[in-house]
């Protein structure tokens, strides 16, 4: 599901990426209204790379099904010989 030209937050190692950057950021920011604001991000980047996973996890799931309750080309050339 990756492409050459896919943004890191459409990627779900993309996203742990990001928070871990904002978990970084977050540590070494004196200000507390900033780093309250970049951990809130961390959390959101790290809910949307969960996201993505399960969604890649059910995607594969429903395209190993479709390719599992296909006839296979030798099956369907014995049933067209019959």
């Amino acid at each position: 599901m990756s492409s050459v030209r896919q943004k890191p937050e459409d990627s779900a190692d993309g996203c742990r990426a990001m928070a871990a950057s904002n978990r970084e950021q977050a540590a070494t920011t004196p200000n507390d209204h900033m780093r309250a604001t970049l951990q809130r991000s961390a959390e959101a980047w790290t809910a949307r790379a969960s996201l993505l996973d399960r969604l890649e996890a059910r995607f594969n799931a429903r395209a190993a099904e479709n390719v599992a309750g296909q006839p296979t080309r030798l099956g369907m050339e014995s049933q067209e010989n019959g």
